[in-house]
């Protein structure tokens, strides 16, 4: 099984997304996420075959079937299958994001392969997954083609 650890804010909401919103769509009460980065998303998945799993602290503020009905809503085809830990989590997030990926890797052996994507991997990340991260900048999301490529080229590693 493919994995992509999925960071939500500054991946698929992006300082361009709710700049888009504000203007296009002022009283749309959900927070609408960059299309280019949900189309990036949906091919990498449709490429790879990989599941989602929400690293992103909205795993705090939804649980696992809101997060799926968001998702849909978005037009995300990608299955989501998890969530990384949650306990003794708080929004200051006292477990680096890194260490709660490879505590989840370690529960499931099934995993051939994963990346990352994340818009802060040097802050928490990058030392616990150096060749699994892909860095998204909050202006833009996962909607640069590079960012796509290196995903796709990390999943599909032999």
């Amino acid at each position: 099984m493919k994995v992509i650890f999925l960071d939500i804010d500054g991946v698929l909401v992006t300082r361009n997304s709710i700049k888009y919103q504000h203007l296009n769509h002022p009283n749309e009460p959900d927070t609408l996420f960059s299309q280019k980065a949900v189309k990036n998303l949906n091919k990498l998945i449709r490429l790879t075959n990989a599941k989602i799993v929400i690293s992103s602290t909205w795993r705090l503020f939804h649980s696992l079937a809101d997060l799926k009905k968001i998702f849909k809503k978005q037009g995300i085809k990608g299955d989501i299958i998890s969530t990384t830990s949650v306990e003794r989590a708080t929004v200051e997030e006292d477990i680096p994001r890194g260490k709660k990926i490879t505590d989840w890797l370690e529960q499931h052996p099934e995993v051939e392969q994963y990346v990352v994507i994340d818009d802060d991997v040097k802050a928490d990340c990058i030392q616990f997954h150096p060749f699994n991260c892909v860095e998204t900048s909050y202006k833009r999301g996962f909607a640069p083609e590079e960012g796509f490529n290196e995903a796709l080229a990390i999943l599909l590693e032999k």
